[in-house]
């Protein structure tokens, strides 16, 4: 009878480890990856405002040039790693949102 159940409980833990590893560990790395973009988009935010505010009188370009450089440095700290493509992405979305946010206020 003991070795009955010793086999039911080794396989309910071998089920439970696969479930876990199955769907417990990408479901945190997927919730570790959004925390990351979420802090990226702030600092996006928060580069742009900055920008924008301190070289009001420059160019877009050289306003874009600040933020991405600024983006990066604040990025390889908190140690999350985002493509050329992405950080463009975020620093528009960011311009936009600021744009926005300024025509609300307007109105």
């Amino acid at each position: 009878m003991n070795e009955i159940i010793f086999e039911i409980i080794k396989v309910l833990v071998m089920v439970a480890v696969l479930v876990i590893t199955r769907y417990l560990v990408p479901w945190i790395k997927g919730k570790i990856g959004v925390d990351k973009l979420e802090e990226a988009e702030k600092w996006a935010r928060y580069a742009v405002f900055s920008a924008q505010q301190v070289l009001w009188a420059e160019k877009g370009q050289d306003r874009k040039a600040y933020v991405t450089e600024f983006l990066r440095e604040i990025l390889i700290a908190k140690n999350i790693a985002l493509s050329d493509e992405q950080l463009d992405v975020l620093i528009e979305a960011a311009v936009k949102q600021m744009k926005i946010e300024e025509n609300a206020t307007v109105v």
